[in-house]
């Protein structure tokens, strides 16, 4: 799905410049093989993009949550734990 919303940008002609530099640096300058690895590299910042909005909304929601009902895990409140989870990609 990610994937396709870059190559959507791409048909729309946007395109992260570092991101491209990167690309076509790795490829040695084939242009073909730098639109292949840019594909990979825009997909995998969108994804991280993508899941760090969603650790955001999901700690705002628990936070108004709990404040509201007073949700504790032990000592520290949910999004207490949350905010201090370690989220491995």
């Amino acid at each position: 799905m990610v994937r396709a919303l870059v190559l959507r940008e791409l048909e729309a002609g946007k395109r992260d410049d570092g991101l491209w530099l990167q690309a076509m640096s790795e490829s040695k300058m084939d242009q073909a093989k730098a639109q292949v690895r840019y594909v990979e590299l825009r997909t995998q910042a969108m994804q991280g993009d993508v899941k760090g909005l969603l650790i955001k909304q999901i700690r705002g929601a628990v936070a108004q949550d709990s404040g509201n009902s007073g949700v504790r895990l032990g000592n520290a409140s949910l999004a207490e734990y949350l905010s201090a989870k370690t989220l491995k990609k």
